[in-house]
C-alpha cells in the first residue's frame, strides 16, 4: 500500500509488480502516521492519522472513514475492525463498525493492550506500582488482576501469552491469560527496546550504551545469547514473519541487518527509521529509506533488487490478501445437503401426480434447441461506491474506444454497492487493453455476463 505522506489517494500495488496498482481509493485518505492492523476476513485497515485520529480503509466497499470523533491515546488493534484506546480521563474506549462502547476502571488506565483471543489487558498506576486489569469487552467484569511493584512508569512490551515490564535492569514478566507473575529476567542494563519473534519463544532486547542485542529465552527465563554491533543501538523491529531483526543505529542513519534464523549479523545498510519504513517485504527482501527513494534489498545478501524514485514521499505498508482478486466460480454454487436430491424427487413426482388428468402441453416450435450455456468473460472495474450518483458521474468521464463506461449495482451485506465498469470481454488480455488505454485506475475480473 502507498499513500501520500501528506495525505491523498490511496493506491494498492500487487507486489513485486511495483508499477501494476490494482485498487486505488475513489475517495482521499488523510496522511497515516501509524497502520494498527489489517482484517483479512473483512477487508479491514485500521490506522491513525497525523492529527491522532482513528480511522478504517474499506477495501471490499471503497470507503474510507473515520472510527471515532473521541480523542483518544493509546490507540490499538490486533484485528483491524476493533480499535481500542483510552479517553482523557483513563476510560476504555472500544470502536467497531457498528458503534462505540466504553468502560471506567477502577482507576485511570494508562495502556491498552488487546489480545488475539478478544481479550483486553489494561494497565493502570497505584503509588510506585502498575496495576493489570484482565477483560473481554463488552462484558465489563474484570476477570483477573495484578500489581507490579515499581513498574509505575515502567515501559511494557507483548511476547506471545507474556507481558514484560521493564524495571530498572529487569523484565518482570506476567501471564496473559491468566496474571500470574513469571520469574524476573535480569539484563546488562536499562532495556531501551524490546521486540519477541512472533511465535513468542524469544525475545530480543537492547540496553542503554549496550553495543549489543541480548537474545533472551523465554523457557528458561533468561538471557541466553549476544549479538555483537558495530555500535550503540536506539531501535528493534522484527521481521512479520520472525526471518530478520532490524535494528537501529544510535549515532547513524543507518540499520543493521540480523538473521534471525542463525543469530548472525549480516551487516549495515543506509536508512531513514521510520514508522512504514524499513520493512520487510513477504519475499524476504528489505525495503529502506534512501534519500528520496525507496529501495528493496535482498535481506541475505543485501543487494539492491530494485529502486522505488521519490518513494520516499509516501507512506508504505506491506500486507497480504486475496480479496482483490475475483472470487472462484465455486465459491457462488448452492449448498446441497445428503438426501436433497432424492427429496426434491419425491416432490416433483407427487406434483406430478395430481396433474396427470391434464394432458401436457405441446411444446413451442421454436423451443427444441438447447439453451446455449452462458460464456464467462472479462470486466474491466474502476470502482466500487457507495454513491450512485458519484458513480454515473464518474461513468460518464470514462470513454475508450467509443465506448462509454457504466454502472451496475450489486447488493452486498445490506448496501448497494456500484461499480463502474466496462465489458465483459472474451479475453483477459483485451480486457487489460482497454484498462490501460482508458488512462484510469482499473482492476480485471472474470465474471458471468
Amino acid at each position: 500500500m502507498r499513500l501520500p505522506r501528506t495525505g491523498g489517494q490511496l493506491h494498492i500495488l500487487a507486489y513485486p509488480r511495483l508499477d501494476s496498482v490494482v485498487w486505488s481509493s475513489s475517495d482521499p485518505a488523510p496522511a497515516i502516521a501509524r497502520v494498527l492492523s489489517f482484517d483479512e476476513e473483512a477487508g479491514l485497515l485500521s490506522f491513525v492519522d497525523t492529527k491522532g485520529v482513528p480511522a478504517r480503509v474499506d477495501f471490499r466497499l471503497d470507503n474510507v472513514s473515520i472510527a471515532t470523533r473521541t480523542r483518544l491515546t493509546g490507540v490499538e488493534s490486533v484485528d483491524g475492525a476493533t480499535i481500542y484506546g483510552l479517553t482523557k480521563d483513563g476510560t476504555l474506549l472500544r470502536s467497531t463498525p457498528s458503534g462505540d462502547w466504553t468502560f471506567k476502571p477502577p482507576r485511570p488506565a494508562r495502556a491498552v493492550l488487546p489480545l488475539s483471543d478478544g481479550t483486553v489487558l489494561l494497565v493502570g498506576s497505584r503509588e510506585k506500582s502498575a496495576i493489570v486489569w484482565r477483560m473481554r469487552p463488552p462484558d465489563t467484569k474484570i476477570l483477573d488482576s495484578a500489581e507490579v511493584p515499581d513498574a509505575a512508569r515502567a515501559s511494557w512490551a507483548l511476547a506471545g501469552d507474556r507481558l514484560y515490564f521493564t524495571v530498572e535492569h529487569n523484565l518482570v514478566g506476567l501471564r496473559t491469560r491468566d496474571l500470574k507473575p513469571l520469574n524476573v529476567i535480569e539484563l546488562d542494563g536499562q532495556a531501551r527496546a524490546i521486540v519477541a519473534t512472533p511465535s513468542g519463544d524469544r525475545l530480543f532486547a537492547i540496553a542503554d550504551s549496550s553495543k549489543q542485542v541480548g537474545i533472551i529465552d523465554r523457557y528458561r527465563e533468561r538471557v541466553a545469547e549476544h549479538i555483537d554491533l558495530p555500535g550503540s543501538a536506539a531501535d528493534l523491529r522484527i521481521d512479520p514473519l520472525g526471518r530478520y531483526l532490524l535494528v537501529r543505529s544510535a549515532g547513524h542513519d543507518s540499520v543493521w541487518v540480523v538473521d534471525v534464523g542463525t543469530d548472525r549479523l549480516v551487516g549495515g545498510v543506509r536508512s531513514a527509521w521510520r514508522d512504514d519504513l524499513p520493512f520487510v517485504a513477504l519475499d524476504g527482501a528489505i525495503a529502506l529509506a534512501e534519500g528520496s527513494d525507496v529501495v528493496f534489498i535482498d535481506g541475505s545478501k543485501l543487494k539492491e533488487r530494485r529502486r522505488v524514485a521519490q518513494g520516499a514521499a509516501d507512506y508504505w505498508y506491506s500486507f497480504a490478501w486475496s480479496g482483490f482478486r475475483p472470487r472462484a466460480a465455486e465459491l457462488d454454487q448452492p449448498v446441497r445437503f445428503p438426501g436433497a436430491d432424492s427429496a426434491d424427487s419425491a416432490a416433483r413426482a407427487a406434483a406430478e401426480s395430481t396433474q396427470a388428468v391434464a394432458p401436457p402441453a405441446p411444446p413451442p416450435p421454436h423451443d427444441t434447441t438447447p439453451a446455449a450455456p452462458a460464456t464467462k468473460g472479462f470486466v474491466v472495474s474502476f470502482a466500487a461506491l457507495l454513491n450512485e450518483q458519484k458513480a454515473h458521474e464518474l461513468a460518464a468521464t470514462i470513454h475508450v474506444h467509443n465506448e462509454t463506461a457504466r454502472v451496475q449495482s450489486t447488493p452486498r451485506e445490506g448496501q448497494t454497492i456500484y461499480r463502474v465498469i466496462l465489458g465483459p470481454y472474451p479475453t483477459k488480455d483485451e480486457a487489460e487493453r482497454v484498462g490501460r488505454d482508458s488512462k484510469q485506475n482499473y482492476w480485471v475480473y472474470e465474471a458471468t455476463p
